[in-house]
């Protein structure tokens, strides 16, 4: 029985180390980008990066907005982010997509993150073989790097 009041003891003092509440640390690490939806989607079968279907069809075509979060210390200036296709992994043609602004995406001043707009076009039929385009965050920016688990972002879509 003597044990019990020992076990309170330490359970008190374990209770009041892990009531610290300095909120005031700042971020220093490195600044990392990353794609939002690959760290909510689980990745693809055999692949290190999420792929999601965009439902495009004869009729008409989709647009998807991929959002990049900014994973570090807000700026005070804007920031632009590239972002690329990356040819290890995509397989429709560059004629049946396009990305808003050449890829270059605006993190706003004082923001955590900014919007990258895709579109696809409408199928060729309806049994048209489906395609995939891999968007990978660039890598030689002097300002950031990418997340190496999150930069990476899949979607299929018929052409």
């Amino acid at each position: 029985m003597k044990k019990r009041p020992v076990f309170l003891v330490l359970l008190a003092l374990l209770a009041l180390a892990a009531c610290n509440n300095n909120l005031d640390k700042v971020f220093d690490g490195i600044t990392r980008i990353e794609f939002n939806e690959a760290i909510l989607r689980t990745n693809a079968v055999g692949r290190t990066y999420s792929v999601t279907s965009l439902p495009n069809s004869t009729t008409g075509g989709a647009t998807t907005t991929a959002q990049l979060n900014l994973v570090g210390q807000q700026r005070s200036t804007e920031s632009t982010v590239r972002v690329l296709v990356d040819p290890n992994g995509t397989t429709a043609s560059a004629s049946s997509y396009t990305l808003s602004n050449g890829g270059n995406v605006t993190i706003p001043a004082n923001s955590s993150f900014g919007s990258l707009t895709m579109t696809v076009g409408r199928a060729t039929s309806s049994t048209a073989a489906t395609g995939t385009v891999v968007l990978v965050i660039d890598s030689t920016s002097a300002d950031f790097t990418p997340s190496q688990n999150y930069k990476r972002l899949g979607y299929s879509f018929r052409q």
